[in-house]
Order: structure tokens, then C-alpha cells, then sequence
């Protein structure tokens, strides 16, 4: 019997009572901008089970790129290319604020009822949430809920559940791979999940041209040895030069935390209009959540990002100052 944390518990509805009278009501399934790997394993995993209940949704995602070819194993194909312009009820996977939804914000927002299932911390928008900021991913929650109302798990829907569980442990790898992760991820196993087949494409495979531009981004690394910070870059210029796709370089960050003697990684990602995404990782009791809500970003103790039109310089000696306070 899986433990339910106190945040967990602000659970306001079942997940039943959701489902059971939606058949006359139009449905989007969304989360936020550019997705990964929970936010769209969420959103997939649901819009199958709904399928299997004859109960029509649209999946939709604002997104600047493509999908990763590292998440292709997903059933991609469920996603739309357009939204309408009024929904009766919309479900938000992986996003803690409205902002983050990009151009379906103001869908969501007009929409008759919103509901958030996630694992930030206390989302600010969301008629209905659920939520527990202790879980490692969005569909560790979601699963439960699912577990709770007797819905069928397929091997389909389990390939989806698990990638976001695979991705936001990190192969579970990181500080949130609890117990309850790893009983999850054997249940998963159970319905069918495929984890050689999941593991392998997103973690297994790199285009080589990829494997290029890594190259650039490890030999950009500075380290700041005050604060045990690791630090790189990716510019607009880059993609182009080696002939690579922004998508499928979401992986850049967990090169570089590899630095020994290092606790925290930040890596800065150039946007098209000059200003920086921000990713940010700690494998210490250094809470990078909190170094991210200085530049009104947010994530999770271990994984949080941010944006800012500060230039490289400033943003570095802002995290490094963020970093000073917890030491």
C-alpha cells in the first residue's frame, strides 16, 4: 500500500467522478509548453484510457520544436495539430502554473473546468487538483489514481507511465526514486511496459551530429568551485552549424552534472529572441527549486528551470549568489 503524503491528500475529487460524466462534454488534454517525456506520457496515458471508454478528447501541446525522436515510442500520432477555441473541461499534466501552458492558457483559463494533475508545488491555477509535490513524477500520480479506480492498465498505457517515470528519476538514478517508484515501475512491468525499448531510445541512441555539438557544450564547461557549480551553454548558432534539432538536445544537462566534485549543473539554452532557458540540477541538499524562484521559475528540489533576457554572465552570478544562501 502505496504512502500518501499530506500534499498528496489535497486530492479535492476522484478521479472517478471526473471521468464518469464526460461523454457529452468536449475534452482537451494539455500541459506545458514544449513538453518531456511525463508531461506527454500523462497526457497520452489518459487520452487511452479515455479512448478505451469511448470518450472523445483532444491532446494538444504548445511546443517551439519538435518532439525528441527519443520519445517516438510514445503514440505521438494521438496529439493534434489544432485546438478549438472553447473546451467543457481541460486536463493539465506536469505544470504548476498557466503561464507555462504557452498559447493554451487562455483555452484552459476559459474553460468551464480545469484540472491539474501534477507533482509541482502548490500549483496556482486549476479548478480541481491533484497533486503531490513528493512524487518523482506526474505519472506516479496519475497512476495511482488510476490504480484507485480499477481502470485498465494496457501495455500501451503502461509504455506511457513509465516514460515519465523513467525520465524524471533519470533512469532511476536521482534522489526521488523511492520505494513506491520502483514498486510502480514493477507493476508497470507487469501491464507490459517495455523498459529496454523505453530506456533505450531516449537514453541508448544519439545522432551523431548530436554527439558533436555535446562535444562543444562539454569543452564550453567552466566550474565555479566556491559554490561546486558546473556550468555550459548552448547557442541558436549551434543547431544550425551542426545540423541538429533543438528537440534532441534535452539531454545536454546530464552531461555535463557529471563533473566530478561538482553538486549543482546549470546549463543555459540561447532562445530565438536572444534570451535563456535555464535548466538546473543538484545532487546535494542544495534545493535548486529555490535558486529557480529567484528568476520566477520553478521545478523540484533536485530539477528546476527558469527564463531570463539576462545575459550568461548575470544569470551565473545570480545562481552562484542563490547557491551562497544555502551553503
Amino acid at each position: 500500500m502505496y504512502l500518501e503524503s499530506t500534499i498528496y491528500l489535497k486530492r479535492l475529487i476522484q478521479m472517478s467522478e471526473l471521468i464518469n460524466h464526460l461523454k457529452d462534454e468536449s475534452i482537451l488534454i494539455t500541459g506545458h509548453i514544449n513538453p518531456d517525456g511525463d508531461a506527454l506520457g500523462s497526457a497520452l496515458a489518459l487520452k487511452l484510457i479515455f479512448q478505451s471508454k469511448g470518450i472523445e478528447s483532444d491532446v494538444y501541446f504548445d511546443k517551439t520544436t519538435n518532439f525528441p525522436n527519443t520519445l517516438n515510442h510514445l503514440p505521438l500520432h494521438f496529439i493534434n495539430e489544432e485546438i478549438k477555441d472553447k473546451y467543457d473541461t481541460v486536463y493539465v499534466f506536469d505544470c504548476g502554473s498557466s503561464s507555462r501552458l504557452g498559447v493554451v492558457e487562455k483555452v484552459a483559463l476559459d474553460s468551464n473546468k480545469v484540472i491539474v494533475v501534477d507533482h509541482h508545488i502548490n500549483p496556482t491555477f486549476g479548478d480541481i487538483q491533484i497533486i503531490d509535490s513528493n512524487a518523482a513524477s506526474t505519472t506516479q500520480v496519475l497512476y495511482r489514481e488510476l490504480v484507485n479506480e480499477k481502470e485498465l492498465i494496457t501495455k500501451e498505457v503502461a509504455n506511457c507511465l513509465m516514460t515519465g517515470l523513467i525520465t524524471d528519476t533519470g533512469r532511476f538514478q536521482y534522489s526521488n526514486t523511492t520505494s513506491e517508484v520502483l514498486s510502480i515501475a514493477a507493476a508497470l512491468v507487469d501491464f507490459g511496459a517495455e523498459v529496454a525499448v523505453i530506456s533505450e531510445n531516449i537514453y541508448g541512441t544519439k545522432n551523431l551530429n548530436a554527439m558533436n555539438l555535446e562535444s562543444e557544450v562539454v569543452n564550453r564547461i567552466t566550474v565555479h568551485d566556491e559554490e561546486k557549480l558546473v556550468c555550459s551553454y548552448v547557442l541558436q548558432e549551434d543547431y544550425s552549424k551542426f545540423k541538429i534539432d533543438e528537440s534532441e538536445m534535452d539531454f545536454l544537462i546530464d552531461s555535463i552534472r557529471l563533473v566530478e566534485g561538482t553538486n549543482v549543473a546549470l546549463l543555459l539554452k540561447e532562445q530565438k529572441d536572444g534570451t535563456y532557458k535555464g535548466s538546473l540540477r543538484s545532487r546535494s541538499s542544495i534545493n535548486v527549486q529555490q535558486v529557480a524562484s529567484s528568476f520566477n521559475g520553478g521545478g523540484h528540489k533536485a530539477a528546476s528551470g527558469f527564463s531570463s533576457s539576462l545575459n550568461q554572465d548575470e544569470i551565473v552570478n545570480q545562481v552562484k549568489n542563490e547557491i551562497r544562501t544555502q551553503l
